[in-house]
């Protein structure tokens, strides 16, 4: 694949190094030396943050153990809670980490399509070490730890991409509830950020809420505004292939599978959109490969340890525990999207980059942060324009949002940051990238913490 370009955006990479000691007499060169390494050793790492190398096992421990709240002293607590959408009844599921109120407030995460929220606890870990807390974490109905809502558990299914709006609109009222009852008052500090797919569950919960937008600001990574849907076919960029499997391709096969083929194939609408992953999650298949864009991460560490949790980890215990048969839960693997949520996904996405729903989202600071080699975010290019894929779908959405700012505000609302090098999981990125998305975020929550 050609390296992608990009136009009129800021790209985040790491610093050149320069000699500090060159020319310098013995003796100042010592002093320099030693200064140098009080200051790196007195930064050190945080007290719990995670070094890659050792995260598969230090974290595996962790989930074996009862990390409730009360029960443990030397890490961040995990605790499961669930929380009922007025709308339908339905149990969202969602993890708190960290037991207290911390001084830079809460940290709200919406995570992505097929991702539970037990897989942030070291991104949580991370963020308490900078001064949030607790952070919280949705299920997104039918993945991760909530219930499933057909009886093929793996199949990922929604009937309504606003059925997500809603449940995060009621995980958000949980949230400031609890922040309540830990002693915030009734106006908490509370930042977002997301992750995939819950950057449109994200944009359209801003768009939803309007001045009532109870967030300082929002982190958006890797946010799905438009979907390269030709990324999960393995065909080649023909002009052909790219109008089948665009957005509007997508949206047209889902629409006719949903409100036609259903007359004679009434479970139409139920069934995998793509024929290959008719056979829903399969264990073993998930094999680590170095510098492979669909990997979605350049960390064999923490791709592992996703395995590891989907494969190998017990969850029996929790299923017998905390759920009922009526949520049909043993787990939290998922797999392929279903007609259902395509159709679902493309017509929001269409739906909520209109001017009219962009106006909505003018009162909070939002940041898309993306990786320069996120596949799933590429605006891809016919093989024969000799053009390579570009991030252009995320800076043109943050322009428009801006524009519509200026208009009302009379400043910019968004700031587009592009991460060298960096695949669509920024979260669960090797240390080098991972640790830059951090700062970034760090830095923009800082900059707009009043």
């Amino acid at each position: 694949m050609k390296t992608p370009t990009f136009r009129g955006l800021k790209i985040v990479a790491p610093p050149t190094v320069h000699c500090l000691f060159a020319s310098r007499p013995p003796r100042q060169l010592l002093l320099q030396v030693l200064f140098v390494l009080v200051f790196i050793f007195s930064l050190g790492r945080p007290v719990w943050a995670l070094d890659e190398n050792l995260v598969f096992d230090q974290m595996i421990d962790r989930y074996s153990k009862d990390m409730r709240c009360g029960n443990q002293r030397d890490f961040p607590g995990w605790e499961r809670r669930q929380v009922s959408n007025p709308k339908d009844g339905y149990k969202i599921r969602y993890s708190r980490f960290g037991c207290t109120l911390s001084d830079r407030g809460a940290l709200v995460i919406l995570p992505g399509r097929g991702d539970g929220s037990y897989e942030y606890f070291e991104i949580a870990i991370d963020f308490i070490e900078r001064g949030f807390g607790p952070v919280y974490v949705i299920d997104h109905r039918g993945q991760g730890l909530s219930p499933r809502l057909l009886d093929n558990r793996h199949k990922g299914y929604v009937a309504r991409f606003e059925d997500y709006v809603d449940d995060a609109e009621a995980f958000v009222a949980a949230v400031e509830n609890d922040l309540e009852l830990l002693g915030s008052g009734a106006d908490p500090v509370m930042n977002l950020t997301t992750n995939s797919m819950g950057g449109a569950i994200g944009i359209g919960l801003f768009q939803r809420l309007g001045s009532e937008n109870p967030f300082r600001s929002a982190a958006f990574l890797g946010a799905m505004i438009s979907v390269n849907y030709h990324s999960f076919t393995g065909t080649p960029a023909t002009m052909l292939n790219l109008q089948i499997y665009s957005e509007t391709g997508a949206l047209l096969q889902a629409w006719w599978r949903c409100h036609v083929v259903t007359f004679w194939n009434p479970g139409r609408c139920e069934e995998y959109a793509v024929e290959s992953a008719a056979n829903g999650y399969q264990s073993g298949t998930r094999k680590f490969s170095p510098n492979t864009e669909a990997i979605m991460t350049n960390s064999a560490a923490r791709y592992d340890l996703r395995t590891h949790m989907l494969d190998v980890f017990d969850w029996s215990t929790i299923a017998t525990e905390e759920y009922d048969e009526s949520e049909n839960w043993a787990g939290p693997q998922l797999g392929g999207a279903t007609n259902s949520w395509v159709r679902e996904a493309a017509r929001f996405n269409r739906e909520m980059r209109e001017p009219s729903r962009l106006e909505n989202m003018v009162h909070v600071p939002v940041m898309l942060l993306t990786g320069t080699r996120d596949l799933r975010s590429y605006r891809p290019y016919a093989d024969y324009l000799g053009r390579a894929p570009d991030l252009s779908n995320h800076i043109d959405f943050c322009e428009r949002l801006n524009i519509g700012s200026i208009a009302t505000k009379g400043h910019d609302i968004c700031e587009f940051v592009a991460l060298r090098g960096g695949f669509h999981e920024l979260f669960m990125e090797r240390d080098s990238e991972r640790q830059q998305a951090l700062d970034t975020i760090d830095r923009f929550f800082r900059s707009h913490s009043e």
